[in-house]
């Protein structure tokens, strides 16, 4: 016996909807990719828009809503997958099948496709934007050995100088325990945002994610949700690393979607802060980049005596990080590592994932420009 399946109302409006939301989300991407205007005026004028609706909305939640979300889309899927196998079990129900599995399929095309659209209209786009070395008129530039040398000094200097004493738990290490992070990231964002309008507005507040153990399986300290507009984060990582974590995704969640970039803004949030927990943070993740750029290009020997220089509870708490990092080796980090380096490049970020490490240059620019300041303070 043939059994027919017929097209419901709703079957034909869930193929319509997939269809508009693929063509949205694909001529968002096609007009960044090929104009050199659309990106940037795009960033500036229409994603905002989100950021002050869904935005706003998800930050009321005190929980990550995208995390959520996530959990309850597995559930449904799931259901959906029960549900087809007891069809296919009881002969009583198999002549309905086929209708089912065509309908379930409809649903997880829209599905696909919404999560296809919201990712280039709030995330992808703005890969295609200005740079935030053009939009704030730094010149970058590759740096020397030297460049990265005095970049590494000036960092320990400001880590030995810092003005606070540096908060620690009972192991001795750093702690960011005693400090508001949701208040202070803001905050941090918006002093900042004082030198650049591109910074201003409004900040959802940032979430911790319940289920960090599996972020941390990935080798993920934070992510940005383009669906929900929300800046997440691993609360389980080293203490040291949540601060400038936090600060990144909120960088992000303005628009400057570029790693590096978004590495860049929070080192610059961090140092904005007046509270020694940011401060450090700032300082210890800009110093990581920085000392691995530069053993890429001095001897073992220029190495380590710069090593011999970094502050004792810098070395513990870098120390305690590796061994956090060290248990969590293996295929699910490195399928997470290449699946981040696949989708970076294939939004024209070349490098990959080596582009987080690329805010060095942007530090060096910084660094040159506050060694020119002084030397005009100086004449």
């Amino acid at each position: 016996m043939r059994y027919t399946v017929s097209l419901r109302k709703t079957d034909v409006k869930l193929l319509v909807y997939s269809g508009c939301s693929f063509v949205t989300g694909l001529f968002v991407l096609l007009m960044s990719r090929k104009t050199g205007w659309f990106g940037e005026w795009y960033a500036s004028h229409i994603f905002p828009a989100f950021l002050d609706t869904i935005g706003r909305i998800a930050s009321l939640a005190p929980f990550s809503v995208v995390e959520a979300l996530t959990c309850a889309a597995a559930a449904c899927l799931a259901a959906c997958l029960l549900y087809l196998l007891l069809l296919a079990l009881v002969p009583l129900w198999r002549a309905k099948l086929k209708g089912a599995a065509l309908r379930v399929l409809f649903i997880l095309l829209a599905f696909a496709c919404t999560i296809f659209m919201m990712l280039s209209l709030a995330c992808t786009v703005n890969y295609s934007r200005d740079t935030f070395a053009s939009l704030t008129g730094r010149e970058v530039a590759e740096p020397s050995q030297r460049d990265l040398h005095e970049l590494c000094r000036m960092l320990i200097g400001e880590i030995s100088d810092l003005p606070a004493e540096i908060p620690l738990d009972s192991r001795g290490l750093f702690t960011a325990g005693n400090v508001d992070l949701k208040t202070e990231a803001k905050n941090s964002m918006k002093l900042l945002s004082s030198e650049t309008e591109l910074l201003a507005g409004y900040y959802p507040n940032p979430k911790p994610v319940r289920f960090s153990h599996l972020m941390s399986m990935a080798n993920i300290t934070g992510i940005y949700s383009p669906f929900t507009i929300e800046a997440n984060y691993n609360k389980d990582v080293p203490d040291y690393l949540i601060p400038y974590t936090i600060c990144h995704e909120l960088a992000h969640v303005k628009g400057f979607i570029r790693e590096d970039e978004a590495g860049f803004v929070a080192f610059l949030a961090c140092m904005k802060s007046e509270t020694p927990e940011f401060l450090y943070s700032g300082l210890l993740n800009a110093l990581s980049f920085a000392l691995q750029a530069y053993a890429r290009t001095a001897t073992a020997e220029e190495y380590y005596s710069l090593w011999k220089t970094i502050p004792e509870q810098a070395l513990s708490d870098y120390a305690a990080g590796n061994l956090y990092w060290r248990q969590f080796q293996g295929k699910a980090a490195e399928l997470s590592t290449k699946a981040n380096d696949s989708y970076l490049k294939a939004n024209a970020q070349e490098d990959g994932v080596k582009s987080y490490g690329r805010m060095i240059d942007l530090l060096v620019a910084e660094y040159r420009i506050g060694m020119e300041n002084k030397m005009m303070e100086r004449i």
